[in-house]
């Protein structure tokens, strides 16, 4: 029912994008002229009618997404470089034993974007994570913007399955660790190579819906191969499609007013080897994930969580031993508070949060789980840099079922540049 009321939602946006974008040319709209400022953003397309609100106009997609980066550097004629730095502190204890106590150098990321002309844009985002351990290429699209409403998009893609997974950022996000749900359930950071179409339609002059639609080459049997149990950020990172059935992937998100936006995502496809050389090696198999997102913000207040289940057919003699349900959640509740504290750092800001986690690693059997309420304070300097120090407190569960308790205090820094 859910993958029914997206695909009629993406069809109606997307017929009344086509409609705007031929008004659009057949009018010869201008396009936007180019910035001379140094902090180079993201090129927008055409403006929308004039009777959108004006605090609509140009706005990112997602706050803290690609286009919501700040670069600073101009390399040189049409392109900016900029980027995020990322370390913490770990003391943890699982079931009273000392598990760790380290510093962890956990990432350095660089960003690019070049105006190759008024419609045309590439971006990319290359990862080191843990001293030059992994080293992964993120992102990297080319972007050809026909109309707000309508445009194209090629390239390695940040999947748009779940809010999260487009704004992971560090140095955006208040608390040390990403949510259980965005990483087990849907595998943030997930890119895939693929294409497709995104836009942003204006019901109203307050009101807003954007959409994100692309094939991609889908996941692989890592899911069941990766490990001793269903897993499906083992199967990620299929650069061929290893079945040749494209997988979809897409995100509908409405915001009705400035601070709020609820967001709805799938990715479906098939992840095994089903057929060689036209003939049938084995029983095809799918994956399916959808999500639910939430944003609140009002004032000094922000509420946000995500929602996510996978289904995943799992061969027959592997039933009861591999699940084929699993699930998550988070809730969260940011509070800012001092700002403007200290009279040398104006725009200083603290911030309280309060995040529960839940993942379900087998929804049709009990255990299995793994539960986390964690307790944040930060320091914002400025709004590009942030001190977290966070208190975790967790509880996994196995297939038996037995719980272990866990404990751990956390302290991170990230910035952008």
């Amino acid at each position: 029912m859910i993958l029914r009321v997206l695909r009629a939602t993406l069809l109606c946006g997307i017929a009344a994008a086509l409609v705007r974008a031929g008004d659009a040319i057949a009018a010869q709209e201008a396009p936007p002229a180019p910035s001379d400022s140094v902090a180079v953003p993201v090129k927008s397309p055409p403006a929308p009618p004039d009777s959108v609100d004006a605090s609509r106009r140009g706005k990112p997609f997602v706050l803290g997404g690609y286009a919501d980066k700040p670069f600073i550097t101009r390399l040189g004629g049409r392109t900016v470089i900029g980027g995020y730095a990322e370390a913490e502190f770990r003391y943890e204890r699982e079931a009273g034993i000392t598990e760790e106590v380290t510093f962890v150098p956990r990432r350095f990321n660089i960003f690019t974007h070049s105006v190759v002309s008024d419609r045309v844009t590439i971006g990319s985002e290359i990862e080191f994570e843990e001293m030059g351990e992994e080293i992964k290429l993120e992102f990297a699209t080319v972007d050809f913007l026909a109309h707000e409403a309508l445009s194209f998009r090629g390239g390695v893609i940040l999947s748009p399955l779940g809010k999260f997974n487009l704004a992971h950022d560090a140095p955006f996000n208040d608390l040390v660790e990403r949510p259980l749900v965005s990483t087990q359930i849907i595998p943030t950071a997930l890119s895939e190579p693929g294409m497709g179409l995104f836009g942003a339609i204006y019901p109203s002059p307050l009101s807003r819906i954007t959409y994100e639609l692309y094939g991609v080459n889908g996941f692989n049997e890592g899911i069941i191969e990766g490990s001793d149990r269903t897993s499906v950020p083992n199967g990620r990172g299929t650069i061929e499609d290893n079945n040749n059935r494209p997988s979809a992937v897409g995100r509908v998100a409405l915001s009705p007013r400035e601070g709020i936006e609820l967001g709805g995502s799938f990715h479906v496809g098939p992840y095994n080897v089903f057929q060689k050389d036209g003939l049938k090696v084995d029983e095809r198999r799918n994956l399916s994930i959808f999500a639910l997102d939430y944003e609140l913000r009002r004032g000094r207040w922000e509420f946000l969580g995500e929602y996510a289940r996978a289904h995943v057919d799992v061969p027959q003699p592997l039933v009861g031993l591999f699940a084929r349900r699993q699930q998550g959640l988070y809730a969260q509740v940011n509070g800012h508070f001092w700002q403007g504290l200290f009279p040398a750092l104006p725009q200083s800001v603290f911030t309280a949060t309060l995040r529960y986690d839940h993942v379900d690693f087998d929804a049709e059997a009990r255990g299995d789980s793994h539960r986390k309420i964690t307790v944040g304070l930060n320091f914002r300097p400025t709004e590009d840099t942030v001190f977290k120090l966070n208190y975790v407190r967790s509880r996994v569960t196995d297939a038996v079922p037995i719980s272990v308790p866990g404990a751990a205090i956390l302290f991170g820094v990230a910035t952008y540049f």
